[in-house]
């Protein structure tokens, strides 16, 4: 078994179940703080043609919005970070190489 691909798993699957824990408890305000930024970055995009049909809601209804979108994708986030350690952990139990696309 190459065991840089376990180690890149072990390191990879806690970071991305952190970051899907941060975005999903918003913590410290880190998803708030994601969401206004993209927004702020985004604001050119207000008045492009394709959402005119969106309909006008006040700034921090939308704010709202976006921040429990972003809590749902962490949750999502932080599931496929702890199906990365489940994975590594089978492959390092039976002894077979973990899968790779190709």
């Amino acid at each position: 078994m190459e065991t840089w691909r376990v180690l890149a798993a072990v390191i990879t699957g806690p970071a991305v179940s952190l970051v899907g824990l941060a975005l999903a408890t918003n913590f410290r305000g880190v998803t708030e703080w994601h969401v206004r930024r993209s927004m702020s970055t985004a604001g050119v995009l207000r008045r492009v043609p394709p959402w005119r049909w969106l309909p006008d809601v006040p700034h921090e209804e939308r704010l709202a919005r976006f921040i429990l979108l972003e809590r749902v994708i962490g949750v999502a986030i932080a599931v496929a970070g702890i199906m990365i350690l489940l994975t590594v952990a089978y492959s390092v139990l039976t002894g077979q190489p973990m899968r790779t696309v190709k």
